[in-house]
This record gives C-alpha cells, structure tokens and sequence, in this order.
C-alpha cells in the first residue's frame, strides 16, 4: 500500500497527530532525515542512456566538498537515529580517492542502526580501493553493471568497457573471500530497460553463481522527459502512487553544500538551502522545504522537479543466490 506522509508542525496537537498516525496509517515527515546522500566530489565517467549526466555536462558548476564540511555533516548526523548514510550522490564516489578515509569518519562514529552504502559503476575499484574499501568499514557496495553481455553493458553504460569492469568487480569478490571480510556486503544492481529484460536469465545465473544478489530498479524517467524519450522502458510509465519517500525521508547534499531535492535532481532546479549557512537541521526544517512539502501532498506540483516524474508499472525486483542452511546460519554473503 503506498504510504501517506502528514506534516507535524501542521498538527493542532498531539490527539491530530496519533490520529493522523495510527487511525488513518499515515506517517509524519521525521523530525531529521533518516537516510541522507552526500557528493563528496562531483562528476560521473560514465555516459548511461538512462541518466541526464551528460546533458548537464559544462552547464553546472563542479568540485570537491571541503572535508571539514563533510566532518560537520556527520558529527551533526550522528545525533539522530539516521538509517543510513551514502557519500555518493549523482556521481561516480570512487573517483573522489578519500572516499575509504571519509567512509572511515562515517564508521567511527556512527549509531549501531545506521547503515553506510554507495552505489559505483566500479571504473575505480582497482585492488588497492577494494582493499581500502574493506579497511573503511563500508557496510554496502552496489555496482552498477547493467547487462551481462559485452553489447548490451557497452551500449547501456555508454563509454565504459565491459571486460574491464567485470574483471574489477570479480577480482573484489575473490579479494572478500581471501581475507574473508563480511563487509561491505556486494551487490549488483541495475535499471529494468528493454535491453536487460531482454537477458534476466543470464544476468540471474552469472552473479548468483557467484553468491552475489541482483537487485533490478523500475526504470523512472529521473523527471528528465528526454530519457523518458528514448524509449528504453521495458513496461508501460506510470505517475509516482503515494507521497514520495525521497521528499519525505531522505536528503541529499552537493559538494558545495547545496540541499537539492531530490537524487534525480540532476540540473540543480530546486536548491533548498545549504548546510555550511544552516545546517542540515535548519535546512530540513526551513521554511522553503516545509511550504515545498506542504504543495506536494496538497498536489500543487505543477512546474516543479516533481511534475511529470514517472516510473515503470512494476516493484523492484531482486535474484538471490540459493544458500545453504549452514551458510545462512553464519551469514555467509559477498
């Protein structure tokens, strides 16, 4: 069922708020939010058909977060019951070569509760990042990989090579098992295009052989109408059902230390405040994001980054490897 945000601070008092919480199965927006993004450096190498990265080329202003922005950041984040932190955001995080020491800072100090997970296409995962990564403390790694075979990788992920690649993520999972590291836990995932529909089966038994779950994104046209335009979709588009967790649940920080609002806010078009000026606090509960909030779930979204978004009709998906009952036991994964 798709889940209804309300607004607290909308709330006459605390009867409204456990009736709009409990009798009519809505949530409250969180008083900080519970997963959160960070660019640590900006840019991507890859030019994937399904992404705008390349049509922002040249028009936006790029660099590098300041490392005592990114150490304020955390030391503020870690105060709250955050679920997880991601220091990757519309890039490419293994480019950016603090990225283990800044993951690093992130574990030292974070809650029990609180996950950390980036997403790559693994251009940069040579043997001596896989080490660092592991030395980080890094609890998740998704690789970008779409396709198995050469054409459909090539093709789909535009100027990265395919042999290449593989051989980054396969020579990752041999360097887990030599040191036999629990973390980060690996994972392919991709986005459901005609293309990858197209070889399912393949992709299944190649990285499940290898204990490696795959998880398969409805494609969404990332409210950018020209990807939806190449016709890459492998169902019919469909409206977001429901209030939209990013809005609600999660934020996401440039390098500079911009909030946009959204991860597919690739063009930069709704910038909601800066947490160097206020904080990450004062910017999830600035006046500009709560009024942003309050016209969506009134429905006024017309002209914003929020109009038009479209996913594919389905749920995501995944492919996990058959275990054994020992091997379940002792949570044996790559």
């Amino acid at each position: 069922m798709p889940v209804r945000y309300f607004l607290p601070q909308d709330c006459k008092n605390g009867v409204e708020r456990f009736i709009g919480r409990r009798l009519q199965g809505m949530r409250p927006v969180p008083d900080f939010p519970k997963n959160i993004q960070i660019q640590t450096q900006s840019g991507c190498n890859a030019r994937c058909r399904f992404c705008p990265n390349e049509s922002t080329i040249g028009k936006l202003s790029m660099g590098r977060m300041d490392e005592d922005m990114f150490f304020r950041i955390i030391d503020e984040a870690v105060k709250y019951p955050v679920k997880r932190i991601s220091p990757y955001l519309m890039n490419e995080p293994l480019a950016d070569p603090r990225l283990p020491d800044l993951i690093r800072y992130i574990t030292d100090r974070k809650k029990p509760m609180t996950r950390t997970k980036i997403n790559t296409n693994a251009s940069y995962l040579n043997e001596e990042m896989g080490e660092r990564l592991i030395e980080s403390g890094l609890d998740g790694l998704h690789v970008s990989f779409h396709g198995i075979r050469r054409e459909t990788y090539e093709s789909s992920m535009g100027n990265l090579r395919w042999e290449k690649n593989l051989a980054n993520v396969n020579r990752f999972i041999e360097l887990k098992g030599r040191r036999k590291a629990k973390t980060p836990r690996l994972k392919i995932t991709m986005v459901h295009t005609k293309a990858i529909d197209r070889e399912l089966d393949e992709i299944r038994e190649y990285w499940n052989s290898r204990g490696i779950t795959v998880n398969i994104h409805a494609f969404e046209n990332r409210s950018h109408h020209a990807v939806q335009q190449r016709g890459l979709n492998a169902l019919p588009m469909r409206a977001l059902s429901g209030d939209c967790d990013r809005l609600m649940q999660q934020a996401y920080i440039l390098w500079n230390g911009d909030c946009v609002l959204c991860c597919v806010d690739w063009e930069r078009t709704t910038i909601l405040g800066n947490v160097a000026v206020e904080g990450l606090y004062g910017v999830w509960h600035n006046e500009k994001y709560l009024q942003f909030r309050r016209n969506y779930l009134a429905g006024n979204v017309k002209g914003t980054l929020c109009d038009g978004c479209m996913v594919q009709d389905e749920v995501d998906f995944s492919y996990k490897p058959k275990r054994s009952l020992m091997q379940r036991l002792l949570g044996k994964s790559a």
